[in-house]
């Protein structure tokens, strides 16, 4: 049984959508589920492919929704980034990042091998998310068969739905929780993380300008952290199994 998310009494509505127009825009706040839920949920067509812009996020996503659908992480649902893939020739739903869905619609600009085109989080506008959005359209418009959803938490939905062929827009609110903001700009990146560890029963997540600041904090943190605290660095130039480790907590460990 999934645990219930705001988006599960939107998927009805989408669905209907894509019936009508065969496309729909979907702004759906933050914790909604929408990008764990809908794709998913559009598999009654066909195969799926979603466009995810971050390399581990889509490794994240895919084993989401396998964990969640008691599916198979390489069969039913897989993955492709540069250089890495993780799916077979029948994998139902394929989360990929934005140069590999641009490769697939200049190899094949039918997209022949897929009924829905999912374009998550496109308010992270670059050259690949704008070329591929105006590729997946003219697939749509020469496949009668072909399907395009874009979703965001923040995009201007009406003129994206226009350029979509005045497709429908479905709006989802999120799961809302409480934010305390403090502001102490003379502590270090270290001591403030310190200071949330000592805090807060749970994990951290710490932002830092580059990867050169993340490894010094790292360091300065790794000295003095209890026992129960992994201290784990995150960023694009990391291998896939580092980055995935920071994604994938461990039991009793914060």
């Amino acid at each position: 049984m999934l645990e219930p998310l705001p988006i599960d009494s939107a998927i009805d509505g989408i669905r209907t959508q894509l019936k009508v127009r065969r496309s729909v825009v979907v702004v759906a706040e933050p914790g909604s589920g929408k990008t764990t839920r809908v794709p998913p949920a559009l598999l009654d067509a066909g195969r799926a492919i979603v466009l995810q812009p971050r390399r581990a996020a889509a490794r994240s996503i895919a084993r989401r929704i396998a964990t969640e659908r008691g599916w198979t992480l390489g069969a039913e649902v897989g993955w492709q980034i540069r250089f890495e893939r993780n799916f077979q020739r029948d994998t139902r739903l394929l989360i990929a990042t934005e140069g590999i869905l641009t490769a697939r619609l200049q190899q094949d600009p039918l997209l022949s091998e897929f009924a829905t085109i999912v374009l998550d989080e496109f308010h992270e506008r670059s050259i690949h998310a704008d070329l591929a959005i105006a590729l997946s359209r003219q697939a749509m418009q020469a496949r009668d068969d072909l399907r395009v959803v874009v979703m965001s938490a923040t995009i201007d939905a009406e003129q994206v739905a226009s350029y979509l062929g005045d497709c429908g827009v479905v709006r989802v609110p999120g799961r809302r929780h409480r934010v305390t903001i403090s502001f102490e700009p003379s502590l270090s990146a270290a001591a403030a993380v310190d200071r949330a560890l000592a805090a807060t029963p749970g994990s951290v997540l710490c932002f830092q300008p580059g990867a050169f600041e993340i490894q010094r904090t790292i360091e300065s943190l790794r000295r003095h952290v209890p026992n129960n605290v992994e201290v784990l660095p995150l960023h694009g130039g990391l291998p896939a199994a580092t980055q995935d480790l920071a994604l994938d907590p461990r039991a009793g460990s914060r």
